[in-house]
């Protein structure tokens, strides 16, 4: 049998350093060509060079060998490295206008994202329509598992604990059955408050400007197929709720 391939880790996530401090070690479960992931009796991890960026499930290593095949053990070398904790951002207030109106467009024939941005506003029962949001897209993390995960992101950090824990409960539940293995775990972390690092820029720099703005978004950009961009239309229409009158669009689903 082939010995183990062994990285060195330089940046890890909290969920992921939960999950590598099991005693049980780690076997990739799924490869891509730029990062794979492992998965222990504690969780699941990315693993990846620096071009997958900081998140809390993501472990930055030197990729000085060629990816492993899945199914095979490897080992992870976490000595010297840093853990990686995103920094907190000012006051959170409703995003600009030009901003929630761009992700508003983009979002506009959702039937479930109305639904959704509805039951943030009224705070009744999750409507059944807005279900249908989990899983709602294909990939790994189809684009309605982003988009809420997104909003329980933004919604922690502007302290709105309360009504994250209500979607959490809600989104957790479907996900059992209704979305992947990694998409779960991603929105595991999205209820506690984190996600990739580029999302927390994003909110870090809402009120220093457009051009900030501008940069934030073509970081997200970077995120995935779409994963960056669909959760941060899940954080700015979140924020966007429950504080001043409607979301920013109330014929979000008219075309």
């Amino acid at each position: 049998m082939s010995s183990r391939a062994e990285f060195r880790a330089r940046h890890i996530g909290r969920a992921a350093l939960a999950a590598l401090r099991a005693p049980s070690p780690p076997r990739v479960f799924a490869a891509f060509e730029r990062s794979f992931y492992v998965a222990t009796a504690a969780g699941v991890a990315c693993i990846g060079g620096p071009a997958i960026g900081r998140g809390p499930l993501n472990v930055i290593v030197d990729l000085d060998v060629r990816m492993p095949d899945v199914g095979r053990l490897v080992r992870i070398c976490m000595q010297d490295l840093e853990i990686w904790i995103p920094r907190s951002p000012p006051q959170l207030e409703s995003p600009p206008r030009f901003l929630t109106s761009r992700f508003s467009k983009e979002w506009s024939a959702n039937l479930p994202a109305q639904a959704f941005l509805d039951w943030l506003e009224d705070g009744a029962s999750a409507p059944r329509a807005a279900n249908a949001l989990i899983g709602l897209g294909p990939g790994l993390t189809p684009a309605g598992d982003d988009f809420v995960g997104g909003a329980l992101i933004a919604l922690r950090a502007a302290g709105r604990a309360a009504q994250v824990d209500r979607i959490a409960a809600w989104a957790l539940a479907l996900a059992e059955e209704g979305t992947g293995r990694i998409s779960r775990a991603h929105l595991r972390c999205a209820a506690a408050g984190e996600g990739h690092e580029a999302l927390h820029e994003l909110l870090r720099v809402l009120h220093r400007g457009k051009q900030a703005i501008e940069r934030a978004l073509d970081a997200l950009d970077r995120v995935g197929h779409s994963s960056g961009r669909d959760a941060a239309a899940g954080a700015l229409l979140a924020l966007s709720t429950g504080r001043s009158g409607r979301h920013p669009n109330p014929g979000l689903c008219d075309g």
